[in-house]
């Protein structure tokens, strides 16, 4: 056999040795609890794509489904549930009804060899349910609730070493620290950032939500003040925005306001602009990576010691929480970031060492190592 035809071999063995894994996710995403929980899971669960796994994900909520068709998935939805505000941990009554329509989807499957949970709607008896039915269990956890049955937690945030996780087991594999971050392709192997002397594009991104209307807040205040007013602002807009008329109306009124409506590259609006205001979550990593200078502000308290951390690590500037924002304190901290160009250079730096984007596929060879 020609060493050609032996690769090709071996690769076909490969992909059949991988279709064997039925790899479900259960996440949401939506207006309210935003869409970071649909976009990380995403990132893994591509990864597991591309070793040929049967991967399906369960979800609820319109704009997270809409966004996970998108990326060419299969979807089983279920219904609607009364747990609105995203944040708060285990409404039971609800839950009760979700175990209920998950135990008959997996029914439909002869073996399920890893199930996913991204959300914060769980609790330990869901999780103990959960398990009755399925091979392996994960996580992608952010605060050490809820751990004590999970075979694989998953948390690739700066803070997650500081979070005292421990081993339940032997067996129990864990994922901390921003090796294991779950930042998305586009954002591996870019290059080393070159600092503008002046500041004049800014990119505003409040998440795949902004259910506080943070992008008209800062938008209002922004051109309102001298030092600022001219500069070019560019408006990312999220699936879940439910303010987007209003932003049109903005965009209208001043030149000066782009809005960004279903971007495929954020990595290229990231490395347009001189400086990014965002809000904390994810989209922190992937401004890092790009080293764009940032200003922070926290809107979940899953959010707080992650924007903290990096705030005082030098990696980003940090305005605190969404609803203590005042026109003097972002006004000042923005106008002293556009004057420092050697703090920007030195954000920009530090940044673009914290993630490689290689989080995703090193946790998926790992479990795939686990489950054979």
């Amino acid at each position: 056999m020609s060493k050609r035809k032996e690769k090709r071999e071996r690769r076909k063995a490969f992909s059949l040795l991988y279709t064997m894994y039925n790899i479900l996710f259960r996440v949401d995403g939506s207006s309210n609890i935003g869409m970071g929980h649909v976009m990380r899971s995403l990132t893994i669960a591509k990864e597991f794509r591309k070793m040929n796994c049967n991967v399906v994900f369960i979800s609820k909520y319109k704009e997270g489904v809409e966004k996970i068709l998108e990326e060419d998935f299969n979807v089983i939805k279920l219904r609607n549930g009364i747990h609105l505000k995203g944040y708060d941990y285990g409404e039971e009554s609800e839950l009760k009804a979700e175990l209920e329509e998950l135990q008959k989807i997996f029914n439909n499957y002869s073996y399920i060899d890893l199930f996913l949970v991204d959300s914060y709607n769980v609790t330990d008896n869901y999780f103990l349910e959960i398990k009755k039915y399925v091979n392996r269990l994960a996580y992608i956890d952010d605060i050490n609730k809820f751990c004590k049955h999970i075979d694989i937690l998953i948390n690739g945030n700066i803070t997650a070493n500081d979070m005292g996780y421990k081993k339940y087991r032997e067996d129990q594999l864990l994922f901390l620290g921003t090796k294991y971050n779950l930042i998305r392709d586009e954002f591996k192997n870019l290059p080393k950032r070159s600092v503008n002397d002046d500041v004049r594009k800014v990119m505003i991104t409040t998440g795949g939500a902004d259910p506080y209307n943070m992008s008209i807040k800062l938008l209002d205040i922004l051109l309102k003040s001298e030092k600022s007013r001219n500069l070019q602002y560019y408006v990312v807009l999220g699936k879940g925005f439910k303010n987007k008329e209003k932003l049109k109306d903005f965009s209208k009124k001043y030149a000066n306001v782009v809005l960004k409506e279903n971007v495929k590259y954020m990595s290229k609006i990231m490395l347009e602009c001189d400086v990014a205001i965002s809000a904390g979550g994810g989209t922190l990593y992937e401004l890092c990576s790009c080293g764009t200078p940032t200003i922070a502000f926290i809107v979940a308290e899953n959010q707080e010691k992650l924007v903290d951390k990096l705030s005082r690590l030098k990696y980003i500037k940090s305005i605190g929480w969404y609803d203590e924002i005042t026109k003097n304190k972002l006004i000042s901290v923005f106008n002293k970031l556009c004057r420092d160009k050697d703090a920007r250079k030195d954000m920009s730096s530090r940044g673009q060492f914290l993630v490689d984007g290689l989080g995703g596929s090193r946790i998926t060879k790992e479990i795939i190592n686990s489950l054979t």
